[in-house]
């Protein structure tokens, strides 16, 4: 094949993961959004919400049905830019690696040098941590706003709603109109009310508050989740023919359990990550909020939302993997059907 056509096939390789990817996204969110607004609430405000049966009969019971998809527009947003990236990523971060891992892999082109070669559990683990530290870019942005909005209800009811607060909200407070100490965890009721406000108090920079803790949470978490993935393929496929597809629930199980792998993995660093974006309660600092989350409330409200989050971890992501796989298998099949002559 021709440089040309290696080039022209390397894009639409990329094209079928970016699009796979978002479809997959979608999917994901769908199934798995009302646990998801649990998960946040335990995390940020576990003196309110004291168990997932609690949080679930206070949602509905104060906010209705709706209420557990609070945040869905920025979380479809936030989950379609970022598995779209992730994947595109993901798929170019396996070439890279398959073409390192290649023994002539050196004095190859990186269109064909050793793309054939077939990776371990632990190489696309390390692919996709590599992948996730472009994909945490896109997801932070919409991942805060979708978090400020689901725990929109608590925020009145904690000890961050205090009668100052509510009087600087107003306009009329100490420090004057426009200038409240707590710009982010103001109740608002849509996604792109909370996006003014914070661009118009924070900034550009306020959309990427805790980009840090994302970092830190999403490298290793996409470490464990493809690595799961890839092990739980390798596990549940015919020992006789093991590039045979696994089909439907198969490989369903591999996804959920490349999920579980992930939210079990990171959680308390989610958790910590969840506090800086919405309540900012200790400090923007990732190590100052654990310490003092450590300090005053002990090691297990690093742990809070755990359940909800295994829990949803397990269809959503399964939902994800089986939409992507063959989403990605339509795509290879049309990208066949061109290249006939």
């Amino acid at each position: 094949m021709s440089d040309g056509g290696q080039r022209d096939a390397s894009a639409n390789v990329a094209l079928g993961d970016f699009i796979a990817g978002g479809l997959g996204g979608l999917a994901c969110v769908v199934t798995g959004q009302p646990l998801d607004t649990l998960k946040v609430k335990l995390q940020t405000h576990p003196d309110v919400y004291r168990s997932l049966w609690s949080a679930g009969v206070r949602t509905l019971a104060e906010e209705g049905p709706r209420g557990f998809f609070a945040g869905c527009t920025p979380a479809v947003v936030s989950s379609v830019a970022e598995n779209a990236v992730l994947f595109l990523c993901y798929g170019q971060c396996v070439r890279l690696v398959q073409w390192l891992s290649d023994a002539n892999g050196g004095g190859n082109n990186f269109n064909d040098g050793g793309l054939n070669r077939p990776l371990g559990s632990t190489q696309k683990a390390c692919a996709g941590a590599l992948a996730s530290v472009v994909s945490s870019i896109a997801i932070n942005p919409a991942d805060r706003i979708k978090a400020m909005l689901q725990v929109n209800v608590a925020l009145k009811e904690t000890k961050l709603w205090t009668l100052k607060q509510q009087q600087e909200l107003k306009g009329g407070g100490v420090m004057g109109p426009g200038r409240s100490s707590i710009t982010t965890t103001l109740p608002t009721h849509s996604a792109w009310s909370v996006t003014r406000r914070v661009l118009r108090e924070e900034g550009v920079r306020g959309m990427f508050r805790g980009l840090t803790s994302t970092w830190l949470r999403e490298v290793p978490g996409y470490f464990f989740f493809f690595g799961g993935y890839s092990f739980a393929r390798a596990f549940l496929a015919d020992p006789q023919d093991r590039d045979k597809d696994l089909g439907l629930w198969r490989m369903a199980l591999a996804g959920g359990f490349a999920g579980c792998c992930f939210w079990t993995s990171i959680f308390p660093i989610d958790v910590v990550r969840a506090r800086i974006q919405v309540i900012g309660e200790y400090s923007n600092s990732f190590w100052v909020t654990l310490r003092q989350i450590f300090k005053s409330e002990g090691v297990p409200a690093l742990y809070n939302g755990l359940l909800p989050a295994v829990i949803r971890s397990f269809p959503a992501n399964a939902a994800l993997f089986v939409t992507y796989e063959y989403s990605r298998q339509f795509f290879d099949f049309l990208g066949d059907r061109e290249a006939q002559p």
